[in-house]
């Protein structure tokens, strides 16, 4: 069968030198969801089926060698800790961030370590947060899944996400987690085992690997998906501009229309103005940065282009029936 590869761009992976990524490290962090690890494991076990000998060793850790509960009710059992390594191609972490995740030290420097000895590294789902910590992904393309955006955006400016299932960057590879870790592994498997086996390991799951390169996961949104070319257009600016304001004439210069036809476009389809829809996402935005970090309320406000506090105060409870220290203080209890 041909084994397609999904990607946001044609050219999500961007290749390191080749290496061998046969002795695989899991790390587990608290919370993270059974699902995601299961799917990696199960697929790296076909390929080992597939291909009729251990292409794959792996061992899974937590931080401190225990047990540990897992987000959907599973206790998982590890084989080691972290750092109790000897040889590593790969190593994996799973996490759900804002659930006990493994930031320290002593976990950052251990990654640090790996990739000074050339280690590919890898975060699936929240974990992102933990390369990032560690200053693991500075320059580097990175899939981080669709609720995490703004806090991910406003904590590490310095990382280019990318709207897709999963990154491929030299020698990071991130996920979004959850079924797009198969399209993960199965890339994981090419990589090491060409692409019959990979196929075949997809097929065993009764799964085609994801098409689309040229269509953005952002406009795979289902309230985009019902809007028109322009109408979509301004919309994806808007998002791309929350910190600075556009006029609803600037947006319209920006996709070949008049603020007019915009107007219309707005009150047919979504039953308000642009400056209305613009102040929801700005809210929204805000909201998700007061629930995801630990920005001062102020920051905030700025960051969603509300120069007044005040004001932003009063739109935030307007919107969501709470001021925004009343909707932090809430979310932190």
């Amino acid at each position: 069968m041909q084994f397609k590869v999904y990607s946001a761009e044609p050219q999500t992976k961007r290749l390191a030198p080749q290496r061998r990524l046969q002795r695989v490290v899991i790390v587990v962090l608290p919370g993270t969801a059974s699902l995601d690890a299961s799917l990696t494991i199960q697929a790296l076990k076909s390929a080992n089926a597939v291909a009729g000998y251990a292409v794959f060793h792996w061992r899974i850790a937590t931080l401190d060698g225990e047990s540990i509960d897992l987000e959907d009710g599973f206790i998982l059992h590890p084989q080691m800790a972290v750092g109790e390594d000897e040889a590593i191609d790969l190593t994996l972490v799973f996490g759900e961030w804002g659930v006990g995740t493994g930031r320290s030290d002593i976990f950052s420097s251990w990654l640090k370590r790996l990739d000074r000895q050339g280690v590919y590294i890898g975060a699936i789902g929240g974990a992102c947060y933990e390369l990032a910590n560690a200053g693991l992904l500075s320059g580097y393309q990175c899939a981080v899944p669709w609720a995490y955006h703004d806090s991910f955006k406003e904590l590490y400016p310095s990382v280019d996400i990318r709207d897709a299932l999963f990154s491929w960057d030299r020698k990071r590879i991130t996920c979004t987690g959850r079924a797009a870790c198969l399209d993960m592994v199965l890339n994981v498997i090419e990589h090491q085992c060409g692409t019959e086996i990979a196929g075949q390991v997809a097929e065993a799951f009764n799964y085609e690997v994801r098409g689309g390169a040229s269509i953005p996961l952002r406009q795979r949104n289902l309230t985009l998906q019902k809007m028109s070319g322009k109408l979509a257009e301004a919309v994806r600016i808007m998002e791309e501009n929350l910190e600075i304001l556009l006029t609803a004439e600037e947006i319209a210069n920006e996709i070949g229309s008049s603020k007019r036809q915009i107007e219309r476009l707005f009150a047919r389809h979504l039953s308000c103005s642009p400056k209305r829809y613009y102040k929801r996402l700005r809210l929204k935005r805000a909201r998700s940065l007061l629930r995801q970090t630990a920005l001062p309320v102020s920051e905030v406000a700025v960051a969603c282009g509300f120069t007044s506090f005040s004001y932003f105060s009063r739109a935030y409870r307007g919107y969501f029936g709470s001021t925004p220290r009343e909707d932090r203080v809430a979310r932190v209890g």
